[in-house]
């Protein structure tokens, strides 16, 4: 009898310290890019360049798998972006 308490007793004790010790990060990453063209001489040659936020290559993302990524895309190119992952 004692020993059945003792153990319900001990299992309530991890349990909520478990809980407790858990940290979850936010699922949602949030960005916000400015799409403009530049000149860059990534081979040695200048040429023209879509950049991102002012670099080429774009910025990079530290996201994990089931991240949802919330894109603010401000485009200042002459013509529509499509952007695909």
């Amino acid at each position: 009898m004692a020993s059945t308490v003792l153990l319900h007793l001990i299992c309530g004790v991890l349990a909520v310290l478990s809980v407790s010790l858990v940290n979850a990060d936010d699922p949602y990453k949030y960005y916000t890019w400015t799409v403009t063209y530049g000149t860059v001489a990534p081979l040695g040659v200048p040429q023209q360049v879509i950049l991102i936020n002012g670099q080429f290559p774009g910025p990079r993302l530290d996201v994990v798998t089931n991240d949802n990524i919330i894109l603010n895309l401000i485009n200042k190119l002459d013509q529509p972006f499509l952007l695909t992952w």
